[in-house]
């Protein structure tokens, strides 16, 4: 029985330079931060293949990839933190503002929920229907104040 060696012809520079360009624009719509990696890898190995000539094209395949994971492996996770991180820690927590609220049924109703009663400052007498003011809310509790 025989043996095939499958060969594959070598790729030109300027197609292997070509294809990094195209996955380099790919990424700008996908951002995933890994067609960058091969791009960049199919660059490296144009570059390599213009001033070394390979045997076999799966030879200059292999150095994409080679190149192409390592830069995954070690740059991705710092470019992640660079490009897509934002800057401005944005805490929006609707239910810790301050606003006003109806007492019913010896709770506060406010923002669609019942919250159990605490006093800021003085207690007070709670009239069914009467608006009082919620400084704040947390846990299952609202701290009010006479309005």
């Amino acid at each position: 029985m025989e043996t095939q060696i499958m060969l594959l012809d070598v790729i030109n520079p300027y197609v292997l330079f070509g294809m990094g360009i195209v996955l380099i624009a790919l990424e700008a719509f996908i951002v995933s931060f890994i067609l960058i990696w091969f791009g960049i890898g199919f660059l490296i190995a144009a570059i390599i293949s213009y001033f070394y000539d390979y045997g076999d094209g799966i030879w200059q395949l292999g150095t994409v990839a080679i190149i192409s994971l390592l830069l995954i492996t070690i740059l991705r996770k710092r470019a992640i933190e660079k490009f897509l991180k934002s800057e401005d820690e944005i805490n929006d927590n609707y239910l810790d503002e301050k606003g006003v609220g109806e007492i019913k049924n010896s709770k506060v109703f406010y923002k669609g929920t019942y919250w159990e009663v605490e006093f800021a400052d003085e207690e007070f007498e709670l009239e069914e229907n009467q608006k009082v003011e919620v400084l704040k809310t947390y846990k299952n509790s609202a701290l009010i104040q006479k309005r």
